[in-house]
C-alpha cells in the first residue's frame, strides 16, 4: 500500500529562501567581478573576488544539498557483513567539509592580518579570529576522525554510526518509530523502552558534551546525512519494527530485495 511521505511540503521558510537567493546573487556578482579583475590584470582583485565567489558558492551549495537536493529515488541499501546497511552521503561530507575548511582558512588569514597590523585593535581581531579558527578546526577533525557513517540493521540489533559516535539498540527494546523534523529537515526517531540500556560509544574528540544533541536514549537519524531517501529508510524501520517475524531476512538478500521493491 502506498504511504504518503510524512515530510510532504517540508522545507526552508521564506526568510531562508530569500537569504539563499541573495547569497547566490552575491556569489554570481563576485565571480563576474573576479573575471573582470583577471581580464584587467588586477591580481589582488581577482583573488579577492574569486575567493568570495568560491566561499559564497559553497555556502549556497551546502544549503541546496541540505534542503533541495534531488529526490534520492533509487534505494542504495546493501547487504554488508550479514546486515542491511544504509550509508551516509559522500556529498554531505564534501559540502560540510569544504565549507568548514574555507571558514578555517578565512579566519586564519584574518587573524594573521590582525597580528601584522598590530595595535590593540589588531590583537583583539587576531584573538577572535584564531578562536573561531580553533572552533572550525575542531569540527573538521571530528568530521575526518569520525569516518563515514551508516545505519546497519541485523535480525537482532540496530547500529547507527554517526559523526563521532556509534549507537546500538536491540530491536526488542524499540517501542516506536516516528517521523520528526529539525530545522525544517526530516528526522527519524526510534524510541526505546525505559529499561533499555544506553549503548553509545563516543570517539575521544566528541566525548565532552557529545551527548547533548543526540536526544538519548532515543536513536536519531538526520536525513541530511543519508545517501538514501529518508522516506525509504523510515518505511524500512517501520516495517521491521511492526513485523518482527520478518527480521530474520535482514541477514540475507531478501531484505534488500524488499527495500528496492518497496514491499513494506
Amino acid at each position: 500500500m502506498y504511504e504518503e511521505s510524512p515530510w510532504k511540503g517540508m522545507g526552508p521558510g521564506t526568510g531562508a529562501k530569500v537569504a539563499f537567493g541573495l547569497t547566490a546573487g552575491l556569489a554570481g556578482v563576485s565571480a563576474v567581478l573576479g573575471a573582470v579583475s583577471a581580464a584587467d590584470s588586477d591580481t589582488l582583485g581577482a583573488l579577492g573576488f574569486g575567493s568570495a565567489a568560491v566561499f559564497l558558492g559553497h555556502l549556497v551549495g551546502f544549503g541546496v544539498h541540505m534542503w533541495w537536493r534531488p529526490r534520492r529515488s533509487a534505494p542504495t541499501a546493501t547487504l554488508t557483513d550479514g546486515a542491511v546497511t544504509f550509508r551516509y552521503s559522500g556529498w554531505t561530507y564534501y559540502w560540510l567539509g569544504s565549507f568548514t575548511t574555507l571558514m578555517l582558512l578565512a579566519l586564519l588569514l584574518i587573524g594573521s592580518s590582525g597580528l601584522v597590523a598590530g595595535g590593540s585593535t589588531g590583537i583583539v581581531v587576531a584573538v577572535l579570529a584564531f578562536a573561531g579558527a580553533a572552533f572550525f578546526g575542531w569540527h573538521l577533525v571530528r568530521l575526518v576522525l569520525g569516518g563515514r557513517g551508516f545505519l546497519r540493521l541485523t535480525p537482532t540489533t540496530l547500529e547507527h554510526h554517526g559523526l563521532g559516535f556509534t549507537h546500538r539498540l536491540p530491536w526488542d527494546s524499540v517501542t516506536d518509530v516516528r517521523a520528526a523534523e529539525v530545522n525544517e529537515a526530516p528526522l527519524i526517531i526510534l524510541t526505546p523502552s525505559l529499561s533499555a540500556p544506553v549503548d553509545v560509544t563516543f570517539t575521544w574528540i566528541t566525548r565532552g558534551g557529545g551527548r547533548k544533541g543526540l536526544l538519548l536514549p532515543s536513536m536519531t537519524i538526520r536525513s541530511v546525512w543519508l545517501a538514501d531517501d529518508p522516506v525509504t529508510v523510515y518505511r524500512t524501520l517501520r516495517h521491521y519494527h511492526a513485523n518482527p517475524e520478518h527480521r530474520v531476512e535482514l541477514s540475507i538478500e531478501a531484505s534488500t530485495d524488499r527495500i528496492h521493491q518497496r514491499r513494506f
